[in-house]
């Protein structure tokens, strides 16, 4: 984080209303996803684990959801990764080109498609594949290798999915939650907790009330008074804000369908100009680990698909994140391997090496996008040094191989970035609030949570995006910030006066 960035970060790790249930979750998943890998010999141990965090969410319905997706696409990239390894393993360009492909689909849908990360995840398990050949010649191994990712990556999917229908929170509750948040945010209209929860508009309330209805939880007309509730909370928040007496919606329209292609897919040169910039980043350092037979430092791809955002600040705050997170749980994990790994003689000493390490980082990767991909990075590179056998660690060099990839794929992804179609997080900030005052000014007077939520919404972009152009080392938007703010607030002001 930078000196300048807010909230401080004690106020990121303070406690928050489910963070340690959740924190102690995540860890209790990760110990039994340990024990049944250690016990069935799963290999790569340390991907599963760190599995749980990428696929984690904050309620029942969304995780489960999420679980089973994840799973039904391992299960066909697996399937589909077989049969194309068939038609491609005896040319090496052929292979090389379908690596590209999916490279490039996978991340222009991450960005152009309501898929969102999930997307790039798919590419990204496809691009993986591809590159075993490098190291597993043997077509028979090839498929034995396939069989063994589907089981690393569907253990802690089916774990997640079977506590959350057991044990996890109800997205009904969230729900009920997240509106008392709202409430009481009333009592400070202009503090940073109201700020954020108007920021995040009704997006969560609408997430929560959907899997809520799959769940059997709120159907029909309970259903819809949860979300005239949501609308009203939210619409009394963001007048108490604006300075205005507190009052009750006159409208809550349901949220509108999101189609699969989001505005300007193919319009917008952005998404595909993100996907080339990635696919240069995977080529490069897939190229240079394989010239050198160097694939031990195969995370170096793999960090490619996961730091890459939209903007050169967005990416470099990644990188922060993901060096610092890196460094941290490299430096604990080899601390853990010197002194205490060698009294562990069996999966209970194990598991207590596990615990306390995987629940700071469940800890930090809970808290806001300024430090929770840092947490993940900790446990991953955690993972990485513990985990990377049936025993304990005979040596470092497995685990700072992979490290030393992740340092080393950071650095092309950032290079890359800054070359190739630089996109200023200052420039996209600015182009937000623009939008913002397009939309006050043909707006009619907002009757609903939702209707200004959408008006918001430029203006939350905006907010985001001058923090991240900090990484830049851009001049500051705060001025711009607050004079977008007053405007926002006038109209407001100007709609609750106008004639109905």
């Amino acid at each position: 984080m930078t000196p300048r960035a807010a909230p401080s970060l004690l106020a990121e790790l303070a406690p928050q209303p489910g963070r340690m249930r959740d924190a102690l979750t995540i860890t209790g998943l990760v110990l039994v996803t340990t024990t049944l890998a250690m016990a069935l010999r799963v290999p790569e141990a340390a991907l599963s684990c760190y599995l749980i965090f990428f696929a984690f969410r904050d309620n029942a319905g969304d995780t489960i959801f999420t679980a089973l997706k994840l799973i039904a696409a391992a299960s066909l990239a697996v399937g589909l990764g077989v049969l194309l390894l068939r038609g491609v393993l005896e040319d090496p360009m052929l292979r090389l080109a379908a690596l590209a492909g999916f490279t490039f689909v996978g991340m222009f849908l991450s960005q152009a498609s309501k898929l969102g990360p999930l997307a790039g995840t798919a590419g990204f398990v496809f691009a993986f594949m591809l590159t075993l050949v490098d190291v597993i010649p043997e077509p028979e191994l090839i498929n034995r290798a396939f069989e063994w990712i589907w089981v690393v990556l569907v253990l802690p999917l089916g774990l997640m999915a079977f506590w959350s229908a057991l044990a996890g929170p109800r997205p009904l509750a969230r729900a009920e939650e997240h509106i008392a948040a709202l409430d009481r945010a009333l009592l400070a209209p202009h503090g940073e907790q109201a700020k954020a929860l108007l920021d995040e508009g009704l997006q969560p309330l609408d997430e929560y009330r959907k899997f809520a209805r799959m769940l059997g939880e709120a159907r029909g007309e309970e259903a819809t008074r949860l979300l005239r509730r949501a609308d009203d909370a939210y619409h009394r928040l963001a007048l108490a804000e604006a300075g205005l007496i507190p009052a009750p919606a006159r409208a809550a329209p349901p949220p509108e369908r999101e189609p699969f292609l989001l505005p300007g897919a193919f319009s917008d040169p952005r998404p595909v100009r993100f996907a080339i910039k990635v696919l240069a980043a995977v080529m490069i350092t897939y190229g240079f680990y394989t010239a050198f037979g160097l694939f031990q430092i195969h995370t170096a791809m793999i960090t490619c698909f996961y730091v890459a955002l939209g903007t050169r600040g967005e990416t470099h705050h990644r990188i922060v994140l993901r060096f610092t997170g890196a460094l941290i749980g490299a430096a604990i994990g080899m601390a853990v391997m010197f002194w205490l790994m060698p009294r562990a003689d069996d999966i209970g000493g194990l598991l207590l090496l596990l615990a306390p390490p995987t629940f700071i980082a469940a800890w930090i990767g809970l808290g806001s996008e300024r430090i929770a991909y840092a947490g993940w990075q900790l446990a991953l590179c955690y993972f990485l040094v513990l985990l990377s056998g049936f025993g304990p660690p005979s040596g470092i060099s497995a685990a700072t191989s992979r490290i030393v990839g992740i340092l080393f794929g950071s650095a092309v992804i950032w290079a890359v970035f800054a070359t190739l179609w630089p996109e200023s997080a200052r420039d996209d900030a600015r182009d937000a609030i623009a939008e913002m005052d397009t939309a006050l000014s043909t707006a009619p007077p907002p009757d609903s949570g939702r209707a200004i939520a959408r008006l918001r919404a430029p203006l939350a972009r905006a907010r985001r995006l001058a923090e991240m152009a900090r990484y830049e080392r851009e001049a500051d938007l705060s001025a711009d910030i607050a004079l977008a703010e007053t405007r926002y607030h006038a109209f407001l002001h100007r709609s609750r006066h106008a004639p109905a």
